[in-house]
C-alpha cells in the first residue's frame, strides 16, 4: 500500500484544482436546479451572487452582469426559483458554484407568496395609507401618462379623453414588462416631477396604465422601488395595470386604482357634453330662482303698499289748507298795494319843485366848504412829510459807513462774514477781512499774545 502510494502522480494544488474543474464542467453541463434565494449581494462591480438552498444543502450562484439585464426576475431573498445555468468550480476557495444564465419563479405560489411578504412589509411602513391619498383634480389641463408607445392601451387612452373632454397629453414611453421595466417607470415618475424645469408644462395628473397580462407580466409593478416612487410622487397618480380583477401593489399605493386603462381615462376627466348640460341646468334654475325671488318680492312689496294709505288722500286736506292760504295771502297783498299807493300819492302831492331846488343848492355849498378844508389839511400834510423826510435823510447822510471809512476807519469781519468789534473770542492765526474805504479788502491773520 505504501508501494502504491509513493507511485502515484504528484499534483499542485491548482492541477487539482483544475482537474477537479474539468471534471465536474464535463460531467454537468446546463442544469435546472431548484430551490429558495438566501443571501443576495450586489457589489460594485454589477455582478449578482447569491445562495441557492433547500433544507439540507446551499450552492453559491453567479449571475454576471451582462446577463443581469436580461433576467425575468431579480433574484429576491427568500423567493423560491428555478436557476438554469453550468456548473463550475472556483479554485480561489475550493468550491463549486453554479453561473447563472436565467431565473425563473418556482411556479406561481412562490411569486404569490413573496408578494404577500412585500404587501406586508410597505403596508408597516404606512405606504398604503389614505392619509398620503391626494385629490384627483377636476379638470386637469395637462395629464402625464406613462405606458407602452405602442399597443392598444396608449390610443385607448388618448382617444377616451379626447372623445370625452380633449387635453393636453405627454406620453412618457416605458416598457411595461420585462427587467427593465421598474426602473423606466421610477425614472418616468420622477422625471414628471422634474419636467417644469425644462420649461415643458408640469402634469396635472399622470396615469400610470398596462394591459392584462400573468402574474409574471405584470410582477414590475409590484416592484418595491415603483411602489416608493409613487408614494412620494407630488402629483396624483391614476394607476390602470391589467384588468379588474389583476391587482398589483402600484394599485395600492396610487391615489386612485382604475379597473382598466380605459377606465382611468374616464376618471381623469369629465364628459364635456355632460358638463355643457350641467352648467346650463344650473343657469336655468339660477335664472328660474331669481324670477321667483322677484315675483315673491313683487308679491309682498304689493301688500305692503295696499297697506299704506292713498296719496291723493294723504294730501287732500293739506291741499285745501295750501289753497286758502294762498286765497288769503293774495287778498292781503292787494290790500298793502292800495295801502301804499294812497300813501305815495299823499306823499308826492307835499312836494314842490322850489323846495327841493333849495335843498339840492344849500347841500352844494357845504359839499365846497368841505372840500376847500380838505385841499388845506392835505396840502399841510404833505409839507409835513416832506420836512420830515429831509430831516431824515441827513441823518442817514451821517450815518453812512463809507463816509466813516473816508475818515480812516476800517471794518474787520471773520470767516463767517459778522462784523469783528473786540479781540474777545478770536482764536490765534484765525483769518480776518478788513474793508477800506475804497472797497480793497486786505486778509490778514489775527496774532493774539497772552
Amino acid at each position: 500500500m505504501n508501494s502504491t502510494i509513493k507511485n502515484t502522480l504528484e499534483l499542485s494544488v491548482s492541477e487539482l484544482s483544475d482537474s477537479i474543474k474539468s471534471l465536474i464542467e464535463e460531467n454537468f453541463g446546463y442544469i435546472r436546479v431548484r430551490g429558495e434565494i438566501g443571501r443576495v449581494s450586489i457589489p460594485a462591480s454589477g455582478h449578482i451572487y447569491f445562495d441557492l438552498k433547500d433544507n439540507d444543502s446551499v450552492i453559491s450562484g453567479i449571475i454576471w452582469k451582462g446577463n443581469s439585464k436580461n433576467l425575468e426576475i431579480q433574484p429576491e431573498e427568500g423567493l423560491e426559483v428555478i436557476c438554469t445555468g453550468k456548473v463550475t468550480t472556483y479554485k480561489g476557495q475550493s468550491k463549486y458554484q453554479i453561473i447563472v444564465d436565467k431565473v425563473q419563479p418556482a411556479g406561481l405560489g412562490a411569486l404569490m407568496a413573496l408578494l404577500e411578504k412585500r404587501k406586508k412589509l410597505l403596508a408597516d411602513e404606512g405606504l398604503f395609507s389614505e392619509n398620503l391619498k391626494k385629490d384627483i383634480p377636476y379638470l386637469p389641463k395637462t395629464i402625464g401618462v406613462i405606458t407602452s408607445p405602442t399597443g392598444s392601451v396608449i390610443r385607448d387612452i388618448i382617444h377616451r379623453i379626447s372623445e370625452r373632454f380633449p387635453v393636453h397629453i405627454i406620453v412618457w414611453p416605458v416598457r411595461v414588462q420585462g427587467e427593465t421595466c421598474p426602473d423606466e417607470v421610477v425614472d418616468a415618475l420622477n422625471g414628471f416631477d422634474l419636467i417644469n424645469q425644462s420649461g415643458l408644462p408640469s402634469p396635472d395628473l399622470i396615469i400610470v396604465a398596462r394591459g392584462g397580462g400573468s402574474v409574471e407580466d405584470l410582477w414590475g409593478f409590484n416592484d418595491e422601488k415603483v411602489v416608493r416612487a409613487v408614494s412620494r410622487s407630488k402629483i396624483p397618480i391614476i394607476s390602470a395595470i391589467g384588468h379588474e380583477t389583476d391587482t398589483t401593489l402600484i394599485d395600492l399605493a396610487s391615489d386612485l386604482r382604475a379597473p382598466t386603462p380605459t377606465a382611468a381615462a374616464e376618471k381623469a376627466v369629465p364628459v364635456r357634453i355632460d358638463l355643457i348640460n350641467n352648467i346650463n341646468e344650473i343657469n336655468t334654475r339660477l335664472k328660474n330662482s331669481i324670477l321667483r325671488n322677484i315675483k315673491d318680492r313683487e308679491f309682498q312689496s304689493n301688500k305692503v303698499f295696499k297697506s299704506f294709505p292713498k296719496i291723493n288722500n294723504i294730501l287732500k286736506t293739506p291741499t285745501q289748507k295750501l289753497d286758502n292760504l294762498s286765497l288769503r295771502h293774495i287778498f292781503s297783498l292787494k290790500s298793502s298795494i292800495n295801502i301804499i299807493d294812497e300813501k305815495f300819492l299823499n306823499i308826492s302831492k307835499s312836494l314842490k319843485f322850489s323846495l327841493l331846488n333849495k335843498r339840492v343848492n344849500f347841500a352844494q355849498d357845504k359839499f365846497l366848504v368841505r372840500v376847500k378844508s380838505l385841499e388845506t389839511n392835505i396840502s399841510y400834510f404833505l409839507k409835513t412829510i416832506k420836512s420830515r423826510l429831509n430831516m431824515s435823510s441827513g441823518v442817514l447822510s451821517a450815518l453812512n459807513h463809507e463816509k466813516v471809512l473816508r475818515r480812516g476807519f476800517a471794518i474787520v469781519i471773520n470767516k463767517n462774514s459778522k462784523l469783528v468789534r473786540t479781540s474777545k473770542g478770536l482764536k490765534n492765526k484765525e483769518n480776518l477781512k478788513i474793508k477800506l474805504s475804497n472797497n480793497d479788502i486786505l486778509k490778514v491773520k489775527t496774532n493774539l499774545k497772552e
